[in-house]
């Protein structure tokens, strides 16, 4: 009998969980059939086409003189005079200082006349060789002595001229450490000489983009406090700055006002070469997960696809973007809320900007 009722309790509690079993699978499966299909994140899109482009490089940029020069004395002696005096703009081959003549005067009279009578005594013992009486030796001895009193001659020259320490090119005397009675000694610095007319604009770039400058190429440079000037390339490094990798270039600017002064901080623009662009609002512009530039698009399968850009440019209504196909439909709206390969409704909005 015992047996019987554990039997029957055993059957009981086998219906009941099969019951409990089904039950579940039943309030399951109602339940999916209660919730209604997910719907599709709805997004504007519009269609972007490549356009003509001619980037703008503008980097930061320095004014810096064409020329520097320090005017050393040549030769030893008392300041005379200082007719260039700092600051003043002077013309090529002025006199900047002046140094005390001295004898030097009479020692150049003295080499002409030494010079005048080494020529005769040669000219006499060629004509007493032609004679015969007169030796090769002592031919050779005039010829000398002809030849020391040349070089007298130079050397007397050289000191007089160095009287005058003079500018070698129209400039602004920068500096001028010496007055009237000063002693100067041969390499000693009588002024310094700065060229501002023209005036190099000096400027560093990256190594994506020395590729494309060449010398002579045309640029322009803007200055906040000074009107822009026209410029044109007249240097460019064949060697990277070790520290922060990118190549010096230099522009010449005319300056023929002298209003620019070195050292003026601005930007140096240069047209690159043409290109073919997207021009396309800032806010479709995204970054990924490695920090990249990205924007977002559909495809004809209303799919999203993602896409890295590079910007290649700025305008009042956009930025100019390289990398995309020619013709492509951008996310508008809604950009932030799909992931790439998402199914998506579009809805038509503005294209090109």
């Amino acid at each position: 009998m015992m047996n019987t009722n554990v039997k029957i309790a055993l059957a009981i509690i086998l219906a009941t969980i099969v019951w409990l079993v089904s039950g579940l699978f039943t309030n399951e499966a109602t339940s999916n059939l209660d919730q209604p299909a997910l719907s599709l994140t709805k997004v504007s899109v519009g269609e972007f086409s490549a356009q003509d482009f001619v980037p703008l490089l503008s980097i930061n940029s320095q004014t810096q003189p064409n020329r520097v020069v320090s005017l050393k004395a040549q030769i030893a002696g008392t300041v005379e005079s200082v007719p260039g005096q700092r600051g003043a703009l002077v013309e090529k081959n002025q006199s900047i200082c002046v140094i005390e003549a001295e004898e030097r005067p009479q020692r150049l009279m003295q080499a002409k006349a030494k010079l005048e009578q080494a020529q005769i005594a040669y000219t006499g013992a060629q004509q007493l060789k032609t004679a015969g009486y007169q030796s090769d030796l002592a031919i050779a001895q005039a010829k000398a002595n002809l030849e020391v009193a040349k070089l007298e001659l130079t050397l007397s020259q050289n000191d007089v001229d160095s009287l005058n320490v003079k500018a070698p090119f129209s400039g602004i005397v920068e500096e001028r450490p010496v007055e009237v009675g000063d002693f100067l000694t041969a390499g000693l610095p009588c002024a310094k000489l700065v060229e501002l007319s023209p005036i190099k604009v000096v400027a560093e770039v990256s190594e994506s983009d020395v590729v494309n400058l060449q010398i002579g190429d045309k640029a322009s440079a803007l200055f906040d406090d000074y009107a822009s000037k026209s410029a044109v390339i007249s240097y460019i490094a064949h060697q990277a700055n070790p520290v922060t990798r990118s190549y010096r270039i230099e522009a010449v600017v005319k300056n023929t006002d002298l209003q620019l002064r070195s050292g003026i901080s601005g930007q140096l623009q240069l047209r690159m070469d043409r290109v073919k662009a997207h021009l396309i609002p800032a806010s479709l512009i995204l970054l990924n997960a490695e920090g990249q530039t990205v924007v977002r698009a559909v495809d004809q399968d209303n799919l999203v696809t993602q896409h890295m850009v590079a910007v290649v440019g700025e305008a009042e209504n956009g930025l100019w973007v390289s990398g995309l196909p020619t013709m492509i439909n951008l996310i508008t709206v809604g950009q932030n809320y799909v992931t790439q390969g998402e199914r998506v409704e579009t809805f038509l909005s503005n294209s090109n900007p």
